[in-house]
């Protein structure tokens, strides 16, 4: 083309050959922008289709895997492989994860806590507990499991160790000068109430009320622990395991066949609903009591009722909440009266091991704390 276009300049005259010369330039420029055009036109449908297969690929890969499995992957990138990573992905995912559609994983989406917290004597007050859990993913659980534990390290453990899907675990502070376990653990078994909702077999919903489980409450004995909490197995599954017979004394279990408390006649379905009522003793110098997660909870609030807690000789007493779990924010919580206790409203995601305390403290204490936070303030702002 350059060739001809060429042959054409040298027969025209001048001024023909420069019009003519000015054409072929401003051809050749319009083509190559027309070229640079249609190659990014392309470029970018060309991203959009590798965009849009990731996206496919990302999600059908999410979607097919079991949710154990991805977590496992995810960790394993993040944190460097680790075969401690495996508590973590249970207790972020509310279990092992290793069903392709989740069944297997405990999540509560609506949860609801009320404490009552009622003096006995000089030196204990018993804690009135009421939770109410509504499961993300209907349970296919016939059985709840109670762990009872004045052990801080089982406390911590049990949470990411439980082989069931619905448990509940309750923690007792003792020492040398305070033995409220067995007592505290007679005070459970004889207040406890149990409500579910579940679907039965003929796909209907049947709710049964909040009652003691009476002749379904069992004890588990020491030596089937490891069908209960991975780290009393005998395997030596991640360096988790531990010796059962040292904690005789700082453990006890239960469980409940929720089939024969509910009266059903026939197999009953996956757990919808589930209530827990229950009574425990503690000492009043502990200081603070509290709510723990036991598997992933949205929980929407937090009720505590002081009215009947007070100090011997009727020392007036200020009462702090202080949640113990990430994306809780809002300013600092105050010191309040027991007339002045509420409802905290949390709308919070907690995984477990995440909750909420209650600390208490004598008035003039309380105060003069507060005071001598409130001049460091001023003097660190001048």
């Amino acid at each position: 083309m350059l060739a001809v276009a060429g042959l054409a300049l040298l027969v025209l005259a001048p001024s023909t050959r420069w019009s003519l010369l000015g054409g072929v330039l401003v051809l050749i420029g319009s083509l190559s922008v027309a070229a640079v055009v249609v190659i990014e036109v392309v470029r970018r449908e060309l991203l959009g289709h590798v965009d849009y297969v990731n996206r496919v690929v990302e999600q059908g890969v999410i979607e097919v895997l079991p949710p154990g499995r991805v977590a496992d992957r995810l960790l394993e990138r993040i944190y460097g492989p680790s075969p401690f990573n495996q508590p973590l992905a249970t207790a972020l995912l509310g279990g092992e994860g290793l069903m392709g559609d989740a069944a297997d994983l405990t999540i509560s989406e609506h949860t609801e806590i009320d404490y009552r917290l009622v003096r006995v004597d000089d030196a204990n007050y018993q804690l009135v507990m009421r939770t109410h859990y509504s499961f993300r993913n209907r349970i296919p659980s016939r059985r709840l499991v109670i762990f009872a534990t004045s052990d801080e390290t089982l406390r911590d453990r049990i949470v990411v160790g439980c082989r069931f899907p619905l448990f509940e675990s309750w923690f007792v502070r003792e020492d040398e000068t305070k033995t409220l376990f067995e007592d505290s653990v007679e005070s459970i078994l004889q207040s406890v109430a149990v409500g579910l909702e579940y679907e039965d077999d003929r796909g209907q919903i049947t709710k049964v009320p909040a009652r003691h489980p009476s002749a379904n409450l069992h004890e588990v004995k020491v030596r089937d622990w490891g069908r209960y909490l991975t780290f009393f197995g005998t395997d030596g599954d991640n360096g988790w395991t531990i010796d059962r017979q040292q904690y005789m004394d700082r453990l006890r279990i239960f469980e409940i066949d929720l089939h024969d408390h509910a009266g059903a006649e026939g197999l009953i379905g996956p757990i919808q609903r589930l209530t827990l009522e229950s009574t425990t003793l503690q000492a009043i110098d502990d200081g603070f009591c509290w709510w723990q997660a036991p598997y992933p909870c949205f929980v929407e609030r937090m009720g505590f009722d002081t009215g009947s807690f007070d100090l011997p000789g009727g020392e007036d007493l200020r009462f702090l909440v202080k949640p113990f779990a990430t994306a809780v924010g809002g300013a600092p919580a105050p010191w309040r009266t027991s007339d002045r206790m509420a409802d905290v409203a949390l709308q919070v995601w907690m995984l477990a091991g995440h909750g909420m305390a209650l600390i208490w403290r004598p008035a003039e204490r309380s105060e003069s704390g507060a005071a001598t936070r409130g001049a460091n303030d001023r003097s660190a702002t001048g």
